[in-house]
């Protein structure tokens, strides 16, 4: 009798086992990726989430569009991975992250579709950025006052874009400062004096794309060094990483996660 309740006992404990999950293999548990930061790395965080997530079902990644300043401030406090499309400052590189980068973006300026305007030279984009030049009849354009369209302060883009171009600093006052891509593409489609700036993976033909300096802003032109407004996509992690997470990042260098890069950015590996 002893014997029989011990082999029911036993029988009952592998059923509670069984519905709970129990057992000691944790490959199919589920588990969340919390990312957060750049707006300009989120398009591409998405595509790499959405073909990571049907290679690996129990896995989640939300995605949360909030600017470089946040990923970088909260990546391994409220963020497992964050996003920035600029390098960092002395003193955020002595908050001890650890940086990837995974993919290389040229940054774009755009302007409505209707404008005549195709090219402008870096000294002209730092004149209308910076108040000298304020008329589109003064770059061979329809007489017509610009209306300057910027990212954010903390913005990666937009600290990117002013580095490279030279006018750090110096944004012309009463500038619209827009918070997202998003933001700034609706308003330059719908502005046909807008001038802004974006990432290069998200041009699309609701807005136009211009050369600087005589060149194309596209990939090749990138990739050779042609087209020189140009940063780095980086990924941040902290100390403590789970074992998913620091497995997801690995995936964004593997040839899976860098194919999908080479859509509309530059692969780094």
């Amino acid at each position: 009798m002893k014997i029989k309740v011990i082999s029911v006992l036993m029988a009952v404990l592998v059923i509670t086992n069984a519905f709970a999950g129990g057992g000691s293999d944790n490959s199919s548990a589920s588990y969340t990726i919390e990312v957060g930061g750049s707006t300009s790395v989120s398009p591409l965080m998405e595509l790499f989430a959405e073909s990571y997530q049907k290679a690996k079902p129990n896995i989640k990644v939300n995605i949360n569009g909030t600017g470089s300043g946040d990923g970088i401030n909260n990546a391994g406090v409220l963020y497992q991975v964050g996003m920035s499309s600029r390098e960092l400052t002395p003193a955020e590189q002595g908050k001890g992250l650890r940086e990837t980068i995974v993919a290389i973006d040229g940054i774009a300026v755009i302007v409505n579709s209707s404008n005549p305007v195709s090219n402008l030279t870096v000294d002209q984009i730092r004149n209308i950025y910076t108040g000298a030049i304020t008329d589109w009849s003064q770059v061979g354009g329809r007489a017509g006052r610009i209306a300057v369209v910027s990212r954010e302060e903390g913005s990666g883009t937009r600290g990117a874009f002013e580095e490279i171009v030279r006018f750090q600093g110096r944004l012309l006052a009463g500038a619209n400062e827009s918070t997202s891509t998003g933001a700034i593409k609706a308003g330059i489609a719908q502005n046909p004096n807008a001038i802004g700036y974006i990432s290069l993976g998200s041009v699309d033909d609701t807005i136009k794309a211009i050369s600087v300096d005589g060149v194309t802003p596209a990939t090749a032109n990138v990739v050779s060094g042609a087209y020189k407004i140009a940063r780095p996509f980086i990924v941040l992690t902290g100390n403590n990483l789970h074992a998913e997470s620091a497995a997801f990042v690995q995936w964004m260098l593997g040839s899976e996660g860098q194919a999908i890069v080479s859509r509309s950015w530059i692969r780094v590996r």
